[in-house]
């Protein structure tokens, strides 16, 4: 049985119900309408998460100047992110995958809000460097939350398409990040500017929670009948560790991405804090937003046509590989729009993967979703928090040059074990 012939179903009787592959009973609200407006909800929410963890890159040189920092300093803020969202990958999966979602993951999202604001008021690099912590931990429920509704939902021919809905949220929010922080930053200055952005995590949080019903909790909740795998027989999974090899290498290409582009754009080409940085990081986020929504929307496609899912899947990762490859060009572009047109290229065939490796995650335990992407987006942020680091250490010593070339790498690396790994579903 193929996973989209799994998928399709909302209910299966017997011993197919307890198939890791299978979909949970009553997987699908009665609308289907609600359940695409369910992954445009979570879109926002995703925004917001990467509008917060944005805005201190875009701001840089200003918190440099005030709390008098250099570039190895701002890569361990950075860092701090990372690495408490990384920790808080490992545990978060599990409370998400047991508690209702109506109002655990509204209070992570009030909750990192609460340490957004928090950044604004930090006195120094110590408490502007626990701030971070806070968020990066907090931030953590954002994408193994909606991974699991997600996986609920939709079927797994439509779950690349809706991953990539939810995803494009980071973009959009990236997009906005550079204008809306800037703007604010000039009308009441970057600390004012980290208290209105937390703020509107609240109200994101109360129109969650006065929207979304108690009968639209995802699988393993108290009103579902999904029974976690043992974890015995997951680590038995070739599809498992394939994941993980994917986290390893290609998770952090996007956290680089997002924490170094502002800063490279500003130092390399010498732009200042103003309305052309946010009009470029618009263009670059733009490329990541058309990644989400074409890398899930050509696997639809070509499911509709008679691919298999996976076969769909690994033909679009492949081909979003390659355009990541194409940061081994960014150092050489002879001008800066060429730049920027070329980081947004390398942004969409992150995007793309990103959309797909999440649908394949979403396939390895259906009673574990949220804990599986949550222990490979721990993974991945191990590896973003000593990427961040590792490029401020070498921008400091020798530009953005090697940083670039070590992406088009990682995205080599990171496709392999998805190609070679047999899936449920796999027409081999």
């Amino acid at each position: 049985m193929t996973s989209d012939a799994v998928g399709a179903s909302d209910t299966l009787p017997g011993n197919l119900a307890s198939s890791p592959f299978a979909p949970a009973a009553h997987a699908c609200p009665p609308h289907s309408g609600r359940r695409w407006k369910v992954c445009v909800f979570l879109l926002f929410a995703t925004a917001l998460s990467y509008l917060d963890r944005q805005a201190l890159s875009i701001v840089s040189t200003e918190v440099k100047r005030e709390l008098i920092l250099d570039n190895e300093q701002l890569g361990r803020l950075l860092m701090a992110f990372f690495i408490a969202y990384a920790a808080m990958n490992l545990f978060v999966g599990a409370i998400l995958d047991r508690f209702r979602s109506r109002f655990v993951y509204a209070g992570f999202v009030a909750l990192w809000s609460v340490a957004q604001m928090l950044t604004g008021l930090a006195q120094g690099f110590a408490s502007l460097f626990g701030a971070r912590m806070l968020l990066g931990g907090f931030e953590a429920a954002a994408q193994p939350g909606a991974a699991r509704i997600i996986a609920r939902v939709l079927p797994a021919r439509d779950r690349s398409f809706g991953n990539g809905i939810m995803m494009s949220g980071g973009s959009l929010g990236a997009m906005a990040a550079g204008p809306v922080v800037i703007g604010l930053s000039a009308l009441v200055g970057w600390r004012a500017s980290f208290v209105l952005l937390g703020a509107a995590g609240f109200v994101w949080a109360v129109a969650w929670v006065l929207w979304f019903k108690p009968g639209d909790d995802p699988p393993g909740s108290a009103t579902t009948d999904v029974r976690p795998e043992p974890w015995r027989q997951i680590l038995r999974r070739q599809p498992f560790w394939a994941c993980v090899g994917g986290a390893m290498f290609t998770i952090p290409i996007i956290h680089v991405l997002s924490s170094w582009i502002a800063p490279y754009l500003i130092q390399t080409w010498k732009l200042p804090l103003s309305a052309g940085l946010g009009a470029y990081l618009f263009l670059i986020y733009l490329g990541m937003d058309l990644g989400f929504l074409g890398g899930g929307a050509v696997v639809s496609l070509l499911v509709k046509r008679g691919v298999a899912v996976v076969r769909a899947r690994k033909i679009v990762m492949t081909g979003s590989s390659a355009l990541i490859c194409l940061a081994a060009l960014v150092p050489a572009a002879p001008s800066l729009p060429i730049a920027v047109l070329l980081v947004a290229v390398v942004n969409a065939g992150r995007a793309s993967w990103g959309a797909n490796f999440l649908a394949f995650n979403q396939d390895v335990a259906r009673g574990r979703v949220a804990t599986i992407s949550g222990i490979m987006g721990c993974v991945g942020s191990l590896g973003g928090a000593a990427l961040v680091w590792l490029v401020g250490w070498l921008a400091k010593a020798g530009g953005f040059d090697r940083p670039f070339l070590l992406i088009a790498g990682l995205a080599v690396l990171g496709l392999i074990p998805m190609l070679l790994a047999r899936w449920q579903g796999d027409p081999r």
